[in-house]
């Protein structure tokens, strides 16, 4: 994302989700079509084939966007930031976007975008940084000076390992920060390229079923606990400009939302539409889906990003969020 997950997203890109119908291109012209009066029934979603994105997954199988009178297509996309140029041609609509990725690029000022629905919360292990059974790292504290691959500079998962660096006593940049996609973090940390890795679920279990790799510092405590991962979202303009469309996707989402609580739910979904296993979503840790999307929970992240040097000016994410279907 930067999510950090593209190593994942790229095995999954050659899927082709597609729910009852056509894409998300010409708007629905005859009333009798559209009852709800929707300003746009076709819809194009970005999906990150991540368990981030199982909410939208699940109100498509369920028919919970039929019952809303959309018809949805879901175009894979790699991580949320290759939603941006889609949605600025008008050949998507709405996408999974990561808040770190999506506030920095808020904090740019070129594009505007607004959320209209959370995704996913981290959860204790769900991101950690793990070393070699034998490594002489404990904690966090002993990443001074070394060096610790992540996804990507600047990713949720680098500013989470700096927030835990912090914690534990040392400089947020006292670590060298190397680029290593997760699918290649495991031999890499094997063979001695870098000292510790900072991962995500599934390889966080892979990595410790593989070569024995200890989990180091939960990246999702203490100050990050409960940390929000991703949202529903899309262009500002689109969002203001289609009310009644965002409303009805916003109650689509949050009656899968509600689904997604359980987690069998969510276990039995994520293999649809990802490279994930069941028998590896069954263990792994799942985020959780929150029903309801809250300013102030979204505040701590671009607080964090304003506090560790990401975003040149504070942001106030009060302005990003849509209005709630009431």
């Amino acid at each position: 994302m930067r999510l950090g997950r593209a190593g994942l997203v790229a095995l999954t890109l050659a899927l082709s989700l597609t729910a009852t119908a056509c894409g998300g291109g010409s708007d629905s012209a005859k009333s009798g079509d559209n009852p709800k009066g929707l300003e746009k029934t076709n819809l194009n979603i970005g999906l990150v084939p991540v368990p981030d994105s199982a909410a939208a997954v699940i109100a498509d199988q369920k028919g919970f966007f039929k019952e809303e009178g959309l018809t949805v297509k879901f175009t894979p996309i790699p991580v949320s930031g290759a939603a941006t140029p889609l949605m600025q041609n008008g050949s998507m609509d709405f996408a999974l976007l990561n808040y770190v990725s999506t506030f920095m690029t808020q904090g740019q000022g070129a594009v505007k975008f607004k959320f209209v629905s959370d995704a996913y919360q981290g959860v204790p292990k769900g991101f950690a940084l793990l070393a070699k059974k034998d490594s002489k790292i404990q904690t966090a504290k002993d990443l001074k000076g070394k060096k610790v691959a992540v996804p990507a500079p600047q990713s949720i998962t680098h500013l989470l390992a700096q927030s835990a660096a912090q914690a534990d006593g040392i400089g947020k940049d006292d670590f060298e920060a190397v680029k290593v996609g997760l699918p290649e973090m495991i031999g890499q940390l094997d063979k001695g390229t870098v000292d510790a890795i900072a991962a995500v679920e599934p390889f966080i279990t892979e990595a410790q079923k593989k070569i024995g790799a200890r989990i180091v510092a939960d990246l999702v405590s203490g100050p990050t606990a409960d940390f929000p991962v991703a949202g529903w979202g899309g262009l500002a303009s689109f969002v203001d400009k289609n009310p009644k469309t965002v409303a009805a996707f916003q109650r689509a989402l949050a009656k899968a939302l509600k689904v997604a609580q359980d987690r069998q739910e969510v276990v039995k979904v994520i293999p649809s539409y990802t490279t994930i296993k069941a028998d590896t979503v069954s263990i792994i840790a799942l985020g959780t889906y929150p029903t309801t999307l809250e300013p102030a929970r979204l505040q701590r992240v671009a607080d964090m990003l304003d506090q560790f040097g990401y975003l040149k000016n504070k942001l106030d994410v009060q302005q990003m969020m849509a209005p709630q279907p009431k």
